[in-house]
């Protein structure tokens, strides 16, 4: 197992409740099994809107490790483990661990926190693609 797969296991961002992922590249996609449905749609529609971008990712990915990591909370107390007491109407939270980015959702989930995740991803993305491989440079959502 990669260093950083292990590093999100045993860091604050994961939950007991997670006991199913999606890995594809550098977007890995965690859940519990009854969300495999909301998983898998926001793994196939980041791929669509991601066609272009998705081989430029993958090779920042084999060149550095970056990884995005969608964890969807299947309850508000377990994203509040995570993310601590935030601001109860913002559903989806971006922030770095390390080199990578974790892209935390308070479920249920609702349409408009799918929009807010394909935004997110995209925004990491686009900058991913951008970086050089000298220059690591930070990620504003």
């Amino acid at each position: 197992m990669p260093p950083q797969i292990s590093f999100i296991a045993q860091s604050r961002y994961y939950s007991p409740a997670f006991n199913s992922a999606i890995f594809d590249g550098p977007l890995r996609i965690y859940f519990a099994q009854f969300q495999e449905a909301q998983a898998l749609k926001i793994y196939f529609v980041a791929q669509q809107r991601l066609q272009e971008l998705y081989s430029k990712i993958r090779e920042r990915f084999r060149r550095t490790g970056v990884n995005i990591f969608v964890m969807l909370y299947p309850s508000a107390e377990s994203f509040t483990m995570s993310f601590g007491d935030l601001n109860e109407t913002e559903n989806v939270q971006i922030e770095r661990l390390g080199v990578d980015y974790v892209i935390g959702v308070r479920g249920p989930i609702t349409d408009q926190d799918m929009d807010r995740i394909y935004g997110h991803i995209e925004t990491v993305a686009l900058s991913l693609s951008e970086q050089s491989e000298s220059m690591p440079g930070e990620v504003v959502v």
